[in-house]
């Protein structure tokens, strides 16, 4: 079965393989007339119309949603073709041909795999031994053309090599950044609903502890629970309980009214919030905005049960100078849940730690209750 991952990879090996063959194309083209307008067409460039005309039927064959890995199997294979018709048409290790060698392991490590770079490899290196035996025992025709004009086109082989291996690895270096990129907010985010899992949750949470700690503001923590969630997916099933899990998520994120506000799930039919520099007037706020907007749903729990789907929450909002460590944070929110819990549900129970300073320091905390 395929991964995320894996289709990733193969749509920009896709759009690598299409780029590279479009490069190609234009390179040959483009040295082709300008031999033919510099050179003159005697002889013709025979050896470029024939991997033209390869390349442009391997570029339709991608069009028409051909597979990738067999298109760059052939445009590797003309490559190779190519640098054989092409040096024997220009005269061997004089003519500028075979200055491009290096394009095809490069081409065939990028675009197909490691196995087959080395393959090619091979497969130059026997062709330019080969090409340089023919070249010793003069099998090779010389080039017609002037050393003056043999050396610019050697100039631009080398220019266009440059080019095209730049290009290459300047879209490989783009196509990693991307796909990393997507791997890594894959990696952040539930699957199910789409908003973050508990391993961004926890790394979130982590870095607002410290920097609330620091700062000495406030920070406001929640955890909501649907209430008797087990109950709604035996009475409906478990495509219905995605459902409602899919919009408590959508109705809690929508009562987070600022960029900063963070929703995420923490697995299951739990729910979590984090509110960086909000204090228990705002906390408060959003707690009871997030209980009233899932009752309001009005989802029914069965057929022979229209009682609303409900959630309780425990919310704890405490000041960076009285903040110990993420795990404290956790088991206050997650105390706070279970109270409410036990208070009958569909309840928000706001713990409150903060600081006084009269003769001397003291820690003062309190709850906030919020139940039907």
């Amino acid at each position: 079965m395929m991964t995320s991952t894996d289709l990733i990879l193969a749509v920009n090996r896709r759009r690598m393989v299409k780029t590279t063959n479009l490069a190609i194309i234009v390179l040959i083209t483009f040295l082709a007339i300008l031999k033919m307008i510099v050179g003159g067409a005697n002889p013709p460039p025979v050896p470029a119309f024939i991997l033209l005309a390869g390349l442009v039927a391997n570029a339709i064959y991608l069009s028409r949603r051909g597979s990738a890995e067999k298109a760059a199997v052939v445009l590797v294979g003309l490559l190779l073709l190519g640098l054989i018709l092409g040096s024997l048409n220009t005269g061997g290790f004089s003519g500028p041909v075979v200055l491009l060698s290096p394009l095809i392991p490069l081409s065939a490590m990028l675009l197909i795999s490691n196995r087959a770079a080395w393959l090619s490899l091979w497969s130059v290196g026997l062709v330019l031994a080969g090409l340089y035996l023919l070249d010793v025992y003069q099998l090779i025709p010389e080039n017609p053309h002037s050393a003056t004009l043999l050396k610019f086109a050697r100039f631009l082989s080398v220019a266009s090599l440059c080019l095209i291996a730049t290009g290459m690895m300047w879209g490989l270096a783009r196509e990693l950044k991307e796909s990393l990129a997507k791997v890594k907010g894959e990696s952040n985010t539930d699957f199910l609903t789409g908003i973050y899992n508990r391993r961004a949750i926890e790394n979130i949470l982590l870095h607002e502890v410290n920097r609330t700690h620091r700062d000495g503001d406030w920070l406001s923590f929640i955890i909501g629970d649907i209430d008797h969630f087990k109950l709604y997916n035996d009475s409906n099933g478990h495509q219905a309980g995605d459902r409602c899990l899919i919009l408590a998520a959508e109705t809690i994120r929508a009562c987070c009214h600022r960029a900063a506000d963070v929703v995420g799930r923490f697995g299951g039919e739990e729910f979590v919030v984090i509110l960086p520099g909000t204090g228990p007037k705002g906390a408060g706020k959003v707690v009871e905005d997030c209980r009233r907007s899932i009752h309001a749903l009005n989802i029914p729990y069965g057929p022979d049960d229209p009682r609303s789907v409900t959630i309780t929450l425990g919310c704890v909002s405490i000041v960076g100078s009285r903040i110990e460590s993420l795990d404290q944070i956790i088991k206050l929110a997650d105390d706070a849940l279970y109270r409410g819990k036990h208070q009958g549900r569909n309840c928000a129970v706001h713990i409150v730690i903060e600081k006084e300073v009269n003769s001397r320091e003291v820690t003062v905390q309190r709850e906030v209750d919020s139940c039907l």
